[in-house]
């Protein structure tokens, strides 16, 4: 049950780290509301044609940013099989991926891939600082 809630609290902490890196760049970089329609390709094909490299790379990041975060929650909370629940969060982040390739940005392919990388990369990692922490506590405790 633990591991469970690890995992989800981990996804929910990944999730908003990625809604609030996103908000952020839109405040600095906004999308014209004309062309926040999702529905209609042409709105689209636009936002992406006019999306700064800026953009890209902030989505990335905080799906980065998110995972590594979710990584070090998940790991706290679960306490012990540190690859599972890690592995288990980035993929549950990785939905982000397919959703941004599918949905938002299929015409810019290097930006889902870089997404998936750093949901599995940076969960992996959160959950690596907290293991290596957790081992120098028990090593100076001895």
């Amino acid at each position: 049950m633990r591991k469970i809630l690890a995992v989800i609290l981990g996804a929910v902490v990944g999730t908003i780290t990625l809604l609030m890196v996103g908000l952020i760049a839109n405040a600095i970089y906004p999308t014209p509301p004309e062309l926040m329609d999702p529905a209609t390709p042409e709105a689209v094909a636009k936002r992406v044609a006019s999306a700064p490299m800026s953009t890209w790379l902030s989505t990335i990041f905080g799906l980065a940013l998110g995972a590594f975060l979710g990584g070090f929650i998940g790991a706290r909370v679960a306490k012990g099989t540190m690859v599972l629940v890690t592995s288990a969060i980035g993929l549950l982040l990785s939905i982000w991926a397919f959703y941004t390739f599918y949905v938002v940005f299929p015409a810019v392919l290097w930006v889902p891939f870089g997404m998936l990388i750093s949901a599995f990369l940076f969960s992996y990692l959160g959950g690596f600082v907290v293991m290596h922490s957790q081992q120098k506590k028990s090593a100076s405790t001895k």
